[in-house]
């Protein structure tokens, strides 16, 4: 396995600008928004770690990044396995190692290893009958139930999505998209309702009357909607959010910080972020349709999918507009871990993208 040195000007520099751009807004918010400057300071010193994963896959070719995916599939069931037995445990979640200082979560890995797989299984099998679907399905399934047990239900839903963006761009046909809707439909109130746990139900059940618990199970999103509203147009400036500084809004350095940039910047800041990020996941679509290799276009498309579901799932539940899934919003909330492994995909993205012309 050789590196190779590739010319600056073969990268897509906006995707890199935008991407540096929303994770500069998320240090200046979560600069404000963590309870202590050592949580900041973490995150500070991540940074250099998630940017030197990103460059670090720059040096090596797509064929040989798309050699690591059955290993580091594999690596990822493993970890997933051993973190149910000696994991340690947050918020009712075993999702965690503890390793000193930090913590990771092999969810992470697991991310990047089910996109890979998927990828070089898929690209030469055309979805054309229901046999078409056994393999990737088996590829997916020990993935998905080992988050699903731990029990993270959002894990579980970015997993998804990132499978479906990979089938859906891999030419999914309009009856087998049909029909899987009926399937989910179906299973819903059968197979996975039945199976969360009380407090996941609970979450959706309050969502559609949050003021019928407004100190308990309603608290975090009827707050997160005060602060939000009450940052009006220009918002009350940096550090100045009496809802969020005040610790009326829980988990506002992870799950329900865009409630902390809105309060401070307004409209017009949480207007920028959304457009920020609306222009990094174009551009990542732009990205799937130019390259000219279908395990090109199934890396890309997987590591948006992802990406765009937990960044609007996460805006919609500060908005009080989906239950509460745990779910951080990507380049802005703490978590060093993520921050690393959300360089690595899109690092991955920038790689096929780079290569899509190139016989490597």
């Amino acid at each position: 396995m050789t590196l190779r040195r590739v010319p600056v000007f073969a990268y897509d520099w906006v995707l890199i600008g935008l991407v540096l751009l929303i994770n500069l807004l998320g240090l200046v918010t979560l600069y404000s928004a963590a309870p202590s400057r050592m949580v900041w300071l973490q995150q500070l010193l991540a940074l250099p770690v998630a940017l030197t994963v990103g460059l670090l896959v720059q040096m090596f070719s797509r064929r040989q990044v798309l050699s690591w995916a059955f290993p580091l599939y594999i690596t990822s069931v493993a970890m997933l396995v051993l973190v149910l037995l000696v994991g340690r445990e947050i918020n009712g979640a075993k999702a965690w190692f503890d390793l000193g200082p930090v913590g990771f979560q092999p969810l992470e890995i697991a991310k990047i290893g089910l996109i890979l797989v998927l990828a070089r299984v898929l690209a030469a099998r055309p979805l054309e009958r229901p046999l078409d679907y056994v393999l990737p399905a088996l590829l997916a399934a020990p993935i998905l139930a080992l988050v699903f047990i731990q029990p993270d239900l959002g894990g579980t839903l970015v997993l998804i999505a990132g499978v479906l963006g990979i089938l859906f761009v891999r030419g999914m046909p309009m009856h087998h998209i049909i029909i899987g809707l009926v399937a989910v439909a179906l299973l819903v109130p059968t197979v996975i309702w039945p199976n969360l746990n009380q407090y996941q139900r609970d979450r959706v059940e309050i969502l559609f009357d949050l003021s019928k618990d407004p100190r308990g199970k309603g608290f975090q999103q009827i707050q997160s909607t005060i602060a939000i509203g009450s940052g009006g147009l220009m918002g009350k400036g940096f550090g100045a959010g009496t809802q969020t500084q005040l610790g009326f809004v829980p988990e506002r350095q992870t799950d329900f910080i865009f409630s902390v940039l809105a309060e401070e910047w307004g409209l017009v800041g949480a207007v920028t972020l959304l457009l920020l990020y609306a222009l990094l996941i174009f551009r990542l679509g732009r990205m799937v349709l130019e390259c000219v290799r279908m395990e090109d276009r199934l890396v890309i498309a997987g590591v948006l999918s992802m990406l765009a579901f937990q960044v609007v799932v996460n805006i919609a539940v500060t908005l009080g507009l989906a239950p509460v899934t745990g779910l951080t919003l990507p380049l802005i909330s703490k978590g060093g871990s993520s921050l690393v492994m959300v360089y690595l995909g899109l690092g991955l993205a920038l790689l096929m993208h780079r290569d899509r012309y190139r016989e490597v």
